[in-house]
């Protein structure tokens, strides 16, 4: 792996562990693999690199052992955000970093731990850039870009949290990260033209829930963005579609992860997410109705079939039939624990099969001229 690669893992795994100390104890597996990665990579980077690792936050920039990295990627952005909360600038860890020293300026930076001096640092040392540090963290120019593939660095891993913390806490749950997530999203389908087939490739086999509603988002938010509508009105529907499986959250983790087929018990609890996010939602302020109905409608096929029986003779929302194109088609070409992935064509193929019955035709043919 190359150096800025590690970098970016290093990154990654710090803003993991900070957001995870902040919402778990110590003991909590959440906690423990991130840090467990992080501390391994720098101790393997410090000593590569001589006995340390430096690590400069500078505004917009975090910059590696002077390889830049863009804040403005939701990941970075917020451990950059915490960091300037501490009025930290730089970091420089050593190679005999412990493992007990590394989880202490974790739980530090995450507001979750203190240090009072009692129990002095001996291979971190943070603080503020003085004007007489060495030139260590170079600041580049404005212009300059990440590689696409950071747009949306970090946001798997804020969104499982979005998500448990929504289903646990209820009205106490973080929606804000989610609009943020939203905005995320938005600014990346911008900046980089292939990023509905660059998300779907980068689809994990674990953590399904949590990949495949990012996935739905940035297709819906592509979608709602073909229909002229206003930002306010784009972020609402990107919402919707980000919690759209919510009640997922609220369903046995043995059904949901079950690599063979579901028997008729286990089918009927899991026909329940719907009404069970959409119940769960309402209870929470989400500054617009639309994530409650699309939660609720979205396996109401245009026909009116699928599930729930529709109470009502409106047709599903547009926002929910958006939803409901992107949801099959996600679900289609990703791989699960009872089936592999399928090949695009195939699964254009059986989008167009229910054309008029289970999808509406004009959202169709332009979800299908989108990702042409």
């Amino acid at each position: 792996m190359k150096a800025r690669e590690v970098f970016l893992a290093i990154l990654t795994d710090l803003a993991r562990s900070i957001q995870a100390a902040a919402l778990y104890p110590e003991t909590h597996q959440r906690v423990k693999e991130p840090l467990a990665r992080l501390h391994r990579m720098v101790r393997n980077e410090a000593k590569r690199l001589g006995g340390s690792l430096r690590v400069g936050f500078l505004e917009d920039r975090i910059v590696v052992d002077q390889f830049p990295f863009n804040a403005s990627s939701l990941g970075i952005g917020r451990l950059a955000a915490r960091m300037a909360a501490r009025g930290i600038e730089k970091v420089v860890l050593g190679e005999a970093v412990t493992l007990p020293e590394m989880k202490r300026f974790v739980y530090f930076v995450a507001g979750a731990g203190d240090t009072d001096g009692s129990c002095p640092w001996k291979q971190i040392s943070f603080g503020r850039i003085r004007g007489d540090d060495p030139p260590e963290f170079p600041v580049t120019g404005a212009g300059e870009v990440p590689p696409a593939p950071q747009v949306l660095a970090g946001a798997t891993d804020v969104l499982k949290d979005v998500l448990h913390s929504i289903a646990v806490k209820g009205p106490l749950g973080n929606v804000e990260e989610g609009r943020d997530i939203v905005a995320a999203v938005m600014k990346g389908l911008r900046e980089e033209e292939f990023l509905i087939d660059r998300m779907i490739r980068l689809q994990a086999r674990d953590d399904y829930t949590v990949a495949h509603s990012l996935n739905v988002c940035v297709m819906v938010v592509a979608q709602a963005a073909r229909l002229d509508l206003s930002e306010a009105a784009i972020r609402d529907i990107g919402l919707a579609a980000l919690l759209h499986d919510i009640g997922k959250e609220l369903v046995p983790a043995e059904i949901l992860n079950k690599p063979g087929k579901l028997d008729s018990g286990e089918f009927a609890k899991i026909s329940l997410h719907p009404v069970l996010g959409a119940t769960h939602l309402r209870k929470i302020s989400l500054g617009s109705d639309l994530p409650v109905i699309v939660c609720y409608e979205h396996h109401i096929r245009h026909d009116r079939s699928g599930y729930p029986t529709p109470r009502f003779p409106d047709v599903p929302h547009p926002a929910s039939l958006m939803t409901q194109i992107a949801d099959v088609y996600d679900a289609l070409r990703t791989y699960r624990p009872y089936r592999t992935s399928l090949d695009r064509e195939t699964a254009i193929g059986i989008l167009r099969e229910g054309r008029g019955t289970e999808f509406d035709p004009a959202l169709l043919d332009r979800f299908l001229e989108m990702i042409s």
